[in-house]
């Protein structure tokens, strides 16, 4: 039964955290943010950080300029589904259609719950993907961040030096 009590992820912006960036982790606070196509879609206004695993979980993008159907707000973007640009400063968000932008629920400031990061993991693997290996199930709280979603591994290090380090931005 539920008490209506809500519960909250545990997760901070990174500007408000005490966490610094290391040697070869790259800030990417304030970039922009395009699609696959090079459309803007936004820009990076933080990121969200899990301080019990000392890791990146989502990407804030503040979404601006998307057109007249699509509404200016702030959304969460798993940090294993963006690229860093290759000629210069910039997030690319390959595989993300309109409609799951629009669908995305607004990100507010300490009011990230499960439910609501159950729905951006429904949105991103919904059948408007482009892309469809997962099958939608019930979704295992404790495995949560060991969906592909949150590899870091996918974000690239923009420091050649540190090729072989595991970087969170």
């Amino acid at each position: 039964m539920d008490s209506g009590t809500i519960v909250y992820s545990n997760l901070e912006e990174l500007s408000k955290s005490n966490y610094e960036l290391s040697d070869g982790e790259t800030n990417i606070q304030g970039w922009p943010v395009r699609n696959e196509a090079g459309d803007s879609v936004g820009k990076v206004r933080d990121l969200l950080f899990d301080p019990e695993q000392n890791a990146i979980r989502y990407i804030i993008v503040e979404l601006a300029n998307m057109g007249e159907d699509l509404e200016e707000k702030a959304i969460l973007i798993p940090i294993g589904l963006a690229n860093l640009g290759e000629d210069k400063k910039e997030v690319v968000l390959p595989d993300i259609h309109y409609d799951q932008f629009r669908a995305m629920p607004r990100y507010i400031i300490g009011e990230v719950t499960p439910q609501m990061e159950n729905q951006i993991r429904n949105v991103i693997g919904s059948p408007a993907a482009l892309r469809m290996e997962d099958e939608i199930v019930e979704i295992d709280r404790a495995n949560f961040y060991r969906h592909h979603h949150f590899d870091r591994n996918s974000f690239p290090d923009q420091n050649p030096r540190n090729q072989d380090a595991d970087p969170l931005i």
